[in-house]
C-alpha cells in the first residue's frame, strides 16, 4: 500500500485502528469478487483500491448500536432507562462489528 494514500485516508478516518478494520474488510470484499466502486489501474492492489475508495468518499462505514448488534445475533435488547444516561458519561466502546456500504 502506498503511504500517501494510508495518510489521506488516516485523515479522514481520524482512528487508526479502525482504518486498519475498514481496509481489511473491503480488502476481503475485494478479494471474494466484489468490484471496485473506483476506476483501477493494473498496477493497484487491494489494499491501494480500499484506501482510495475511502479518500474518494466511495464507501462509509457505521457503528452498530447496541440494538443493531443484538438483531443481528438474534437477541432481544433490554431496554434501560438509565443506558443512555451511562453511555453519555462512559467512553466510547469499540463496535464489535462494523458495517462497509458504498456511497452511491
Amino acid at each position: 500500500m502506498k503511504v500517501e494514500l494510508i495518510e489521506k485516508a488516516a485523515q479522514i478516518v481520524g482512528d487508526n485502528q479502525l482504518l486498519v478494520n475498514i481496509v481489511s474488510k473491503r480488502v476481503q470484499q475485494l478479494n471474494h469478487g466484489s468490484d471496485p466502486y473506483i476506476v483501477t489501474t493494473p498496477e493497484m492492489q487491494c489494499g491501494d483500491i480500499a484506501l482510495t475508495e475511502i479518500i474518494e468518499g466511495k464507501i462509509t462505514w457505521h457503528e452498530m448500536t447496541e440494538e443493531e448488534l443484538a438483531a443481528s445475533k438474534g437477541e432481544a435488547v433490554e431496554t434501560d432507562p438509565f443506558a443512555e444516561l451511562a453511555q453519555s458519561a462512559a467512553a466510547p466502546v469499540e463496535p464489535d462489528t462494523l458495517t462497509i456500504t458504498p456511497d452511491l
